[in-house]
């Protein structure tokens, strides 16, 4: 079986969800507010996103993307591609494959969605996110949308996996707030913390749970 059956089989069993996503969350959060994270306010906007697996040199690999400096709330933070829920998109599904369209230029149609990821609520945005995971058959050639996109990240699985490059450190935000322990993936010299690192966590509890799998 190949590890891209392996993984759909997983995502197809039940997903580790909240347990998982709170390991990379603020330590104040998790230990008081973390259940206002998992009860999406009823006027909540949806986004989707999509976590892309693909071969580049016989590994595997998954792409992110540092958003360009903006007045909104997740200004040059790190993220999987993806947007809000447009009223012309026919399913969650088809939004995430639009806006990774969108903002790193790879066909929908290249897109095969596999599974999904349990969904993640952000308050302080008030968007419910619907992560999706994805497989690319080829190496995938990036065409950002500047507008959109400062930089692609090209993370390989084996550094998510690798338990020494999370850590904890303050992180100053671009509108200028404090936050004090955050955890966070350091891939590739980038900090990659908040909703983002919660959906990646939960990712590699699946692909911890794939028999046999030490190695991508």
């Amino acid at each position: 079986m190949s590890l891209i059956q392996k993984i759909t089989k997983q995502l197809n069993t039940t997903l580790p969800g909240k347990s998982a996503q709170i390991k990379m969350m603020r330590t104040d959060l998790n230990q008081k507010l973390k259940d206002h994270y998992f009860d999406p306010a009823k006027e909540a906007k949806e986004a989707c996103v999509m976590l892309l697996l693909y071969q580049k040199n016989n590994l595997w690999y998954t792409a992110l993307m540092q958003r360009p400096k903006s007045p909104h709330a997740h200004s040059r933070q790190i993220s999987l591609p993806g947007g809000r829920l447009e009223a012309h998109d026919i399913s969650l599904e088809a939004a995430a494959k639009r806006e990774t369209e969108e903002e790193f230029g790879i066909p929908a149609q290249e897109i095969q969605t596999i599974g999904r990821l349990s969904d993640l609520y952000i308050p302080v945005s008030n968007f419910l996110v619907h992560p999706f995971v994805g497989y690319l058959k080829k190496q995938p050639l990036f065409v950002p949308d500047t507008k959109e996109v400062e930089s692609i990240i090209e993370v390989r699985i084996n550094d998510l996996m690798n338990l020494s490059l999370r850590k904890v450190k303050d992180i100053r935000t671009e509108q200028g707030y404090l936050l004090e322990d955050i955890p966070y993936f350091d891939l590739s010299n980038k900090v990659v913390w908040g909703a983002t690192a919660m959906m990646l966590s939960e990712f590699t509890e699946i692909l911890s749970a794939l028999p046999g799998a030490t190695n991508f």
